[in-house]
């Protein structure tokens, strides 16, 4: 397959000037791509800014029903694709799914407080759409260790590992790439070169929580344990710089009320900084006046399986960080020595980050400085994308054989209305990979 053939990679979020972790991920990874053969990238929204090594296509401007996809040599989805593209579906050219982000937990806490009939469908229609990726994809990326094991499960149990597909010769690094999220390979920029909003600016010490607000997180532990911060450090600041989404499809989170409202129970309001969304030039100059980055979530399904993209900036941007334990990669802390490990959220954890943001604060960044050199060499996206960029010199096709195993066994569900509507996704999914 020639090298002038171009790839297709579809955007997992919205790739903007406003981008959360998937987004960073998906611009990274085409550009690793871009290294081998051109790159198209179908995106929703705005296009990002200096990225002129990739082609962008916006979405609104395809037939998807047209023969549109028959003239790429592979395809990198995200996981859901059946609910914005089934069409891909139905094409032969070979895909790989990226299952970093862990959504089907996710929703379980977006959506605690609606109807249970609507938790039930939105829950339903997800697992449908992550199925028929599993069922039709033929390379899988991964994030971690855990999620490797976890989708090597799905994968087994949707009948993908079968005598048909595990042939001779073949391991399951040629059905699923380990690719954890990257660092740039260039150093960060100056402080003077980026963007910080008039409102960070402060005297005293800064303490970012890096990212969402997202309610499978649980920043109110880093407010209940702000106050003994306080203490050591009265004009300390306690900044939250995404109270919204930069996808309009996301709902506003439960936390940020929570929050504001615990704040003004313990009188810290005027310590703490709330923001919408920052831009990427923005959200670095925040971490490059930053002292310390947080993170905090509770022991569950969402935390054993995720990925917190928030660590990676910080760890480019040479910004120490006290965090949960549990997830994929807050061993990083300890690895690298850049930072604290807490326990997951417990009654003893608020003490716990009051002492530890206390202890970085007082270090300063500059005792950490040879740990983030270490980390920045170990974890370039260069390194980290080589799985998929030796997948896609030479795509391979593994679907097919077995798949008819499981037709007409999974739940009702439609990627756009619901499932009384429409017949089932599935059922249609895995009537065309039988033709």
């Amino acid at each position: 397959m020639g090298n002038s053939q171009p790839f297709l990679v579809i955007a997992y979020d919205r790739i903007g000037k406003l981008q959360a972790g998937p987004a960073i991920r998906t611009l990274a990874l085409a550009t690793e791509l871009a290294k081998i053969c051109p790159v198209d990238v179908l995106y929703e929204s705005d296009p990002p800014e200096n990225y002129s090594h990739l082609n962008f296509i916006n979405r609104d401007s395809i037939n998807p029903d047209s023969d549109f996809f028959s003239k790429y040599r592979a395809a990198l989805a995200p996981p859901l694709v059946a609910m914005t593209f089934p069409e891909l579906l139905d094409n032969e050219i070979p895909i790989v799914i990226d299952l970093f982000d862990p959504v089907i937990w996710e929703n379980l806490d977006l959506y605690k407080n609606s109807p249970i009939s609507d938790r039930h469908f939105q829950h339903e229609r997800h697992l449908a759409a992550l199925m028929a990726g599993l069922i039709r994809g033929d390379y899988f990326l991964v994030a971690g260790d855990r999620q490797r094991d976890l989708f090597m499960g799905m994968l087994t149990s949707l009948n993908r590992v079968n005598p048909s597909t595990w042939s001779e010769g073949f391991t399951i690094d040629d059905f699923i790439g380990l690719v954890p999220f990257g660092l740039s390979d260039s150093l960060p920029p100056s402080p003077d070169r980026l963007l910080l909003p008039e409102i960070f600016k402060t005297d005293g010490k800064l303490v970012v929580w890096g990212g969402g607000m997202w309610d499978w997180l649980d920043p109110q532990i880093i407010v209940n344990a702000w106050p003994e911060v306080l203490k050591k450090f009265p004009d300390a600041c306690l900044a939250f710089p995404g109270t919204k989404h930069p996808n309009p499809h996301v709902p506003e989170m439960d936390s940020v009320g929570r929050i504001k409202k615990i704040a003004a129970d313990l009188g810290i309001v005027d310590s703490i900084i709330f923001s919408d969304w920052l831009s990427r030039d923005e959200y670095l100059g925040l971490l490059a006046r930053a002292d310390v980055g947080v993170s905090a979530h509770k022991p569950g399904l969402e935390a054993r399986y995720a990925v917190r993209t928030r660590f990676m900036d910080a760890i480019w941007m040479g910004l120490p960080m006290v965090v949960s334990g549990g997830d994929e990669y807050s061993h990083y802390m300890e690895k690298y020595s850049i930072g604290k490990l807490v326990a997951p959220s417990d009654s003893s954890s608020v003490a716990d980050f009051s002492i530890s943001i206390i202890e970085v604060l007082e270090k300063g960044k500059e005792h950490f400085r040879d740990g983030f050199i270490n980390a920045r060499a170990d974890l370039a996206w260069p390194k980290m994308a080589a799985p998929l960029i030796e997948w896609a010199k030479s795509p391979k096709t593994t679907h097919g054989p077995g798949s008819e195993f499981f037709e007409g066994t999974v739940g009702q569900a439609s990627p756009r209305q619901r499932p009384k509507d429409f017949g089932s996704l599935m059922h249609r999914v895995m009537s065309k990979l039988k033709k």
